[in-house]
């Protein structure tokens, strides 16, 4: 069917959309059922990095190092201190926690950390001891647990892996083109730079060793977002399609996409939609892939025929 069809026959099924009962309604799938689906199971990719994650309160020693992310670290501290000014892209240490004076009567917690030039810091926290000490988890605001990124690091550093995502940027914090499902060497795994993922994995293509770029990566378990198994694969992905082309999987790799291409090959070019939606129109049922910022795939019998990126 030509395109000029396939709208038209989209604005069609639209119009016709309430002429359908309850069972007869367009069925949707999410990106949240799709990825239920997928977590049935653990994969050696999920497993990998499962073990590695902030440790709770209760195993804090004296000497556990935090990496401060962002010079508003400082705002946790009173506006006289200059001692927490300017400490982004350093390194404090824990010393302890004891309990403070509370108002409320709760409880409150003052943790102890020090600098890389010794001046001690007081971060408080308004939960007593045994309250945090029950906790599976603390965050220190703008800051990132080395701990984890240590075993990260030294679980991945030197390794090659298959790279499954194209958000990639380069060492300086700038974006830069990526490419999917290609062979990467781990340079190593560095604090995240803006605190918002605490782990950024450096690497260079294997096809272009002398360029380094990097992605962000979660440490929370296997189920965390953005975690190694979403990033990463141990094989490779093509090796599982043999039938795909050379030509279509360059358009892959560079997550493009071109008409006649399948269901499969399309979620490779570009993940998983946010939304499907089975679309009856006057010339048959179309299948129409969501992704957000207005980019969407539309299928015919399982063959892309149109769509917009």
């Amino acid at each position: 069917m030509r395109l000029s069809a396939i709208t038209a026959a989209l604005g069609a099924a639209l119009a016709l959309q309430g002429c359908f009962t309850g069972i007869e309604s367009t069925p949707r799938i999410t990106a949240g059922e799709v990825r239920r689906q997928d977590a049935a199971r653990l994969t050696p990719e999920m497993q990998f990095l499962a073990t590695v994650a902030p440790q709770p309160p209760a195993q804090w020693q004296r000497g556990k190092q935090f990496h401060v992310a962002d010079n508003r670290f400082a705002k946790l501290f009173p506006y006289t201190d200059s001692r927490a000014d300017s400490l982004e892209g350093t390194a404090i240490t824990y010393i302890g926690m004891q309990e403070a004076p509370s108002l409320t009567g709760e409880g409150a917690t003052t943790i102890i950390l020090t600098t890389a030039k010794a001046d001690t810091l007081m971060y408080r926290v308004d939960a007593s001891p045994a309250t945090i000490a029950s906790r599976t988890r603390l965050e220190i605001p703008f800051t990132i647990e080395l701990d984890p990124v240590q075993a990260a690091d030294s679980l991945m550093r030197g390794h090659i892996y298959y790279i499954s995502t194209p958000l990639w940027r380069r060492t300086d914090g700038r974006s830069c083109p990526g490419k999917r499902h290609i062979p990467v060497r781990i340079l190593g795994v560095e604090p995240g730079p803006d605190g918002i993922y605490p782990a950024a994995v450096i690497f260079s293509p294997a096809d272009t060793p002398s360029d380094t770029a990097m992605v962000a990566m979660s440490l929370a378990g296997p189920r965390a977002p953005r975690n190694f198994a979403s990033l990463f694969s141990f094989t490779n992905p093509r090796d599982a399609y043999p039938h795909i082309t050379d030509e279509v999987w360059e358009l892959i790799i560079h997550s493009r996409v071109a008409t006649s291409m399948t269901r499969d090959e399309c979620r490779l070019a570009l993940g998983a939609p946010g939304r499907t939606e089975q679309i009856p129109t006057r010339a048959g049922m179309v299948e129409r892939w969501s992704y957000g910022d207005g980019i969407y795939l539309i299928f015919e019998d399982g063959i892309l025929t149109q769509y917009r990126l």
